[in-house]
């Protein structure tokens, strides 16, 4: 081969390794820039700094495999069940008898692990305490069960619990003894009325159930105690004894507790308790 040849096929080798190493470096670079932009809307996402008017859905996570991106097009579970927690409290809020009717399966269970029958709820009635109860449940926030056995029906292996109160569920609690404050700055009074002094304020934590003034009121005093707008016994940590509005507490035998599943992507009732009604 002549010296031009050689010179000339170097020149062609030298021009495709020339040219592969600058498309693997435009990819690489491409690449980067894509994961960082990523990073900076997941962070702005996370911080709520998109303007408000936005109508923005968080972007699925991106896995590196060889020299693909898969999108992981599933959102969050906190995302997602969140959505529809507040798409569950409109309708409660609005008596909408139809949504939660439609949340019912052959599987949701009632307390004594049977199906569920809501006539017993009287939904169609606005002022039933149904609609009271589990709007007081699902305002409380929810928790997110890690451990619950599921069934192949139930994918993606959510399960949330309502209430929840400082990050647990409440019903772990010795539920027998004691109620769970489940909101903010909520004042117990000397006596079960709005205007009686205020002898402590607490947030989200256990109380003592105060089981021997219960135990001494009449029996229609006993009624307004598990009514949704009467009044809880309790006593404080301190000893001091007081009274709570029945709507700032969660006390087990009384009050309702719901769950959630998703089965086939749909989110549906696992079960409703209703305390005293059940």
């Amino acid at each position: 081969m002549r010296f031009p040849h050689i010179l000339m096929f170097m020149m062609i080798v030298l021009g495709a390794i020339a040219g592969s190493t600058l498309a693997t470096i435009t990819y690489l670079n491409g690449r980067q820039s894509a994961l960082n932009a990523q990073k900076v809307f997941l962070q702005s996402w996370e911080n709520n700094s998109f303007p408000k008017d936005l109508n923005l859905q968080k972007p699925g996570n991106y896995q590196h495999h060889k020299t693909t991106l898969l999108p992981n097009n599933s959102l969050s579970s906190k995302v997602d069940f969140s959505q529809f927690r507040q798409s569950f409290l409109s309708a409660v809020k609005r008596r909408d008898e139809t949504f939660i009717r439609a949340l019912v399966t052959p599987q949701t269970q009632s307390i004594s692990a049977q199906s569920l029958s809501l006539e017993t709820y009287d939904l169609e009635d606005k002022n039933s305490p149904f609609w009271q109860q589990i709007e007081k449940a699902v305002t409380a926030g929810c928790t997110l069960e890690v451990t619950t056995r599921i069934t192949q029906q139930e994918t993606e292996n959510e399960i949330w619990v309502c209430p929840k109160t400082f990050g647990k569920p409440i019903y772990d609690s010795d539920w027998q003894t004691q109620v769970a404050i489940i909101a903010d700055r909520v004042n117990i009074r000397t006596k079960p009325k709005t205007n009686s002094p205020i002898i402590g304020v607490v947030s989200k934590e256990l109380v003592q159930f105060d089981s021997e003034t219960y135990q001494n009121l009449s029996e229609s005093d006993r009624e307004l105690v598990n009514q949704y707008d009467g009044w809880t016994p309790v006593i404080l940590k301190n000893g001091k004894k007081g009274w709570v509005q029945n709507q700032f507490v969660y006390y087990e035998p009384r009050d309702y507790r719901i769950s959630f599943a998703r089965f086939d992507g749909q989110w549906r009732l696992r079960y409703l308790l209703g305390g005293n009604d059940n």
